[in-house]
Protein backbone atom coordinates (compact mmCIF):
# COMPACT_ATOMS: atom_id res chain seq x y z
CA UNK A 1 0.00 0.00 0.00
CA UNK A 2 1.40 3.47 -1.44
CA UNK A 3 0.91 6.36 0.93
CA UNK A 4 0.80 9.41 -0.62
CA UNK A 5 1.93 12.78 0.06
CA UNK A 6 -1.56 14.09 0.56
CA UNK A 7 -2.59 11.17 3.29
CA UNK A 8 1.10 12.12 4.99
CA UNK A 9 0.00 15.88 4.95
CA UNK A 10 -3.19 14.86 6.15
CA UNK A 11 -2.56 12.64 9.27
CA UNK A 12 0.43 15.37 10.05
CA UNK A 13 -2.52 18.44 10.06
CA UNK A 14 -4.74 15.60 12.40
CA UNK A 15 -1.64 15.05 14.37
CA UNK A 16 -1.05 18.90 14.64
CA UNK A 17 -4.91 19.65 15.40
CA UNK A 18 -5.19 17.30 18.50
CA UNK A 19 -2.20 18.63 19.99
CA UNK A 20 -3.58 22.13 20.41
CA UNK A 21 -4.62 23.94 23.81
CA UNK A 22 -8.16 23.85 24.89
CA UNK A 23 -7.63 26.59 27.34
CA UNK A 24 -9.36 29.20 25.70
CA UNK A 25 -12.89 27.13 25.24
CA UNK A 26 -12.11 26.12 29.14
CA UNK A 27 -14.30 28.66 31.43
CA UNK A 28 -12.31 27.64 34.19
CA UNK A 29 -9.22 28.97 32.67
CA UNK A 30 -7.87 32.01 34.73
CA UNK A 31 -7.76 35.27 32.44
CA UNK A 32 -5.47 37.65 33.06
CA UNK A 33 -5.98 40.48 35.50
CA UNK A 34 -5.65 44.06 34.20
CA UNK A 35 -6.27 45.51 37.51
CA UNK A 36 -3.13 46.52 39.08
CA UNK A 37 -4.58 46.37 42.72
CA UNK A 38 -5.59 42.61 42.33
CA UNK A 39 -2.07 41.53 43.58
CA UNK A 40 -2.48 43.28 46.64
CA UNK A 41 -6.09 42.42 47.33
CA UNK A 42 -5.47 39.71 50.52
CA UNK A 43 -4.72 39.25 54.08
CA UNK A 44 -1.14 39.43 55.30
CA UNK A 45 0.70 39.15 58.07
CA UNK A 46 2.83 42.32 58.74
CA UNK A 47 6.34 42.68 61.03
CA UNK A 48 6.51 46.11 61.66
CA UNK A 49 9.11 48.51 63.55
CA UNK A 50 8.32 51.55 65.14
CA UNK A 51 10.95 54.39 66.16
CA UNK A 52 8.81 55.28 69.36
CA UNK A 53 6.93 51.46 70.04
CA UNK A 54 9.35 49.05 68.95
CA UNK A 55 8.77 45.90 67.01
CA UNK A 56 4.94 44.70 66.58
CA UNK A 57 2.96 42.44 64.83
CA UNK A 58 -0.66 41.89 63.33
CA UNK A 59 -2.74 41.03 60.64
CA UNK A 60 -4.15 43.69 57.99
CA UNK A 61 -6.77 42.72 55.00
CA UNK A 62 -6.62 44.66 52.00
CA UNK A 63 -9.02 44.87 49.34
CA UNK A 64 -10.47 46.81 46.49
CA UNK A 65 -11.67 50.57 46.75
CA UNK A 66 -15.79 50.11 45.11
CA UNK A 67 -15.58 53.95 44.59
CA UNK A 68 -11.70 54.75 43.16
CA UNK A 69 -10.37 52.54 40.43
CA UNK A 70 -6.78 52.50 41.61
CA UNK A 71 -7.54 52.96 45.50
CA UNK A 72 -6.99 49.86 48.06
CA UNK A 73 -8.13 49.97 51.29
CA UNK A 74 -6.17 48.44 54.40
CA UNK A 75 -7.93 47.72 57.29
CA UNK A 76 -6.17 47.52 60.52
CA UNK A 77 -3.34 49.88 59.58
CA UNK A 78 -0.47 49.91 61.65
CA UNK A 79 -2.64 47.60 64.16
CA UNK A 80 -4.56 50.39 65.01
CA UNK A 81 -8.05 48.88 63.90
CA UNK A 82 -8.50 51.54 61.51
CA UNK A 83 -8.50 51.86 57.37
CA UNK A 84 -5.72 53.89 55.62
CA UNK A 85 -6.16 54.08 52.15
CA UNK A 86 -3.39 53.45 49.38
CA UNK A 87 -3.36 54.71 45.57
CA UNK A 88 -1.72 51.85 43.13
CA UNK A 89 0.66 52.34 40.52
CA UNK A 90 2.35 48.74 39.33
CA UNK A 91 3.53 47.50 42.47
CA UNK A 92 4.10 50.79 43.89
CA UNK A 93 1.42 52.30 46.73
CA UNK A 94 1.02 55.70 47.49
CA UNK A 95 -0.54 56.65 51.12
CA UNK A 96 -1.55 59.87 50.92
CA UNK A 97 -1.62 62.41 54.09
CA UNK A 98 -4.86 60.81 55.55
CA UNK A 99 -6.22 61.42 58.73
CA UNK A 100 -6.80 57.67 60.61
CA UNK A 101 -10.14 57.93 62.70
CA UNK A 102 -9.76 59.68 65.54
CA UNK A 103 -6.08 58.28 66.38
CA UNK A 104 -4.26 60.37 63.92
CA UNK A 105 -2.60 61.17 60.61
CA UNK A 106 -0.26 58.81 58.11
CA UNK A 107 1.26 59.03 55.07
CA UNK A 108 3.89 56.86 53.20
CA UNK A 109 4.95 54.46 50.32
CA UNK A 110 5.28 50.69 49.83
CA UNK A 111 7.04 48.33 46.97
CA UNK A 112 5.45 44.97 45.90
CA UNK A 113 8.85 43.47 46.32
CA UNK A 114 7.71 40.08 45.08
CA UNK A 115 4.49 38.48 44.75
CA UNK A 116 4.13 37.40 48.35
CA UNK A 117 5.58 40.69 50.29
CA UNK A 118 5.23 44.47 50.52
CA UNK A 119 7.97 46.67 51.86
CA UNK A 120 6.02 49.81 53.72
CA UNK A 121 7.62 53.00 54.88
CA UNK A 122 5.51 55.84 56.78
CA UNK A 123 4.83 58.18 59.46
CA UNK A 124 2.01 58.55 61.98
CA UNK A 125 1.32 61.59 63.74
CA UNK A 126 -0.30 60.39 66.74
CA UNK A 127 -1.71 63.92 69.29
CA UNK A 128 1.99 65.69 69.25
CA UNK A 129 3.80 62.19 68.34
CA UNK A 130 5.66 62.00 65.33
CA UNK A 131 6.69 58.40 64.82
CA UNK A 132 8.25 56.59 61.82
CA UNK A 133 7.87 53.25 60.92
CA UNK A 134 8.79 50.38 58.30
CA UNK A 135 6.61 47.21 57.95
CA UNK A 136 7.20 44.31 56.00
CA UNK A 137 3.71 42.91 55.14
CA UNK A 138 4.01 38.86 54.07
CA UNK A 139 0.96 37.38 52.40
CA UNK A 140 -1.43 34.94 54.13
Amino acid sequence: MKITIYQITFLIGLFLASCASDKNNDPASPSPSSDARDKFVAYWNVSENSATAGANSHTVNITKSSSISNEIEISNFSGLSVTAKASVNNNILTIPYQQLGSIGFTKGTATLTAATSISFNYTTTIGNNRDSCTAIYTKQ
